[in-house]
């Protein structure tokens, strides 16, 4: 296992007088360890240096050391390196505490972060991250993207993970690239194998076409794992809508979300990740004592579809899926915490004032869920809920489970 090391010393203080301290600590660990690094860091520009001489992506943990207080301004750059992160602390110096506050910062931005205080528990949990080296690789080496916007009435979004932001002027330049044969030739075999094509026109069919083929290149281009979309501003621009070119590709296989949202494409990549499964997006429309109805204009076309207008706007193309009834998980994931319930889908709905999408979900305590949960938009994916809680857990979400 490779080891990543790093002290550090305020700047207030002589690094001469703890380099035997760093020393020691670094003899005991190698001997058991690969250990790389070492390095005193007090400020940002030591923080470059290191980084200069030892590439920490190399590693499979990082362990921060501060050995005295007023080190964490520098020493939380090595988040950069969507690492597991062991903060050891010790009694002296504002060290723990330092070691507290650091901790807390790697955790906001979803790394695994264990604080420890003597070489027992640093070696407990090197160990820990071993075993569990697979899955947080597979979580923490995702690669998303943001096309265009957040939508503005997402008011609680927070996100601090590293994404690729692809501005909506970009995604039109790679839109005017795509003709219509080639828009048609996507989007034929979708619509040959739709039930009913009930409000769009070819013409409508055609832009959905083009701005799969867009979306498809960007990801091709950009190298992207998944992506979200600020789907409503391109209403007013080219009249369409991404809801098929979503259905799509979360039936392909490739984590898509709509209105910008980052964390729901998280939830997303990790159901996908993790259990290979296809999530549905939606707005809770309603709810009672034990039920809720989820509703959206998109969702993964793994079920019979019909082919329908986006329902705000009247315009593009969303999709009706008749997705199966069965045991299911609902899913909420905001910054680190995490809301799961387990659900059946005991069938659909099918009101002309709701998006066009619509499941009943039996959920026991639903008011409970309603009140415990942390906005809008959830995920609905046929994975057990259990399951998907304990994962969640160790990837160092906090979990509530419904």
């Amino acid at each position: 296992m490779k080891v990543g090391v790093a002290f550090g010393v305020s700047e207030l203080a002589d690094p001469k007088g703890f380099e035997k301290k760093a020393s020691k600590f670094l003899t005991n660990l190698v001997r058991e360890f690969e250990v790389s690094g070492g390095f005193l860091i007090s400020t940002k520009a030591d923080f470059k240096r290191a980084k200069g001489e030892v590439d920490f992506n190399r590693v499979d943990v990082i362990v921060i050391y501060p050995l005295t207080g007023g080190t964490e301004s520098a020493l939380k750059e090595f988040a950069m390196y969507r690492k597991p992160i062991i903060v050891y602390g010790d009694e002296f110096n504002n060290s723990l505490a330092a070691g507290i506050e650091l901790r807390e910062y790697f955790r906001e931005r979803l790394l695994p972060a264990t604080l420890v205080k003597n070489p027992a528990e640093l070696k407990a949990a090197l160990l820990g991250y071993e075993d569990m080296r697979d899955n947080l690789e597979k979580f923490l080496r995702m690669r998303i993207g943001l096309i265009g916007r957040v939508s503005p009435w997402l008011i609680n979004e927070k996100f601090d993970l590293p994404y690729t932001h692809i501005s909506l002027k970009r995604f039109y330049e790679y839109y005017e690239q795509v003709d219509e044969g080639e828009g048609w030739e996507a989007v034929a075999e979708v619509v040959e194998k739709a039930e009913v094509i009930k409000e769009p026109d070819k013409e409508d069919l055609l832009k959905a076409g083009r701005i799969y083929l867009a979306i498809k290149h960007i990801l091709e281009d950009y190298h992207l794992d998944g992506f979200t979309i600020g789907c409503f501003d391109l209403i007013g621009k080219i009249k369409g809508t991404p809801c098929l070119a979503l259905a799509m590709f979360n039936a392909q296989g490739i984590p898509a979300a709509c209105e910008g949202e980052l964390n729901s494409l998280l939830a997303m990549m990790v159901v996908r990740r993790f259990f290979n499964k296809p999530s549905f997006m939606g707005n809770i429309a309603d709810y009672g004592e034990d039920y809720l109805i989820l509703a959206h204009c998109t969702a993964p076309i793994t079920a019979p579809y019909t082919l329908r207008t986006h329902f705000e706007s009247g315009m593009g193309v969303g999709v009706e899926v008749k997705l199966p009834k069965g045991r299911a998980s609902l899913l909420k994931i905001r910054g680190r915490k995490a809301v799961v319930a387990d659900v059946e889908v005991v069938g659909r709905e099918h009101s002309e004032n709701r998006c066009r999408t619509q499941l009943k979900l039996r959920v026991e305590d639903a008011m409970d869920f309603i009140d415990g949960t942390m906005g809008n938009h959830h995920l609905l994916a046929y994975v057990d809920a259990e399951e998907l809680a304990d994962l969640l857990s160790e990837l160092g979400f906090e979990v509530m489970l419904y």
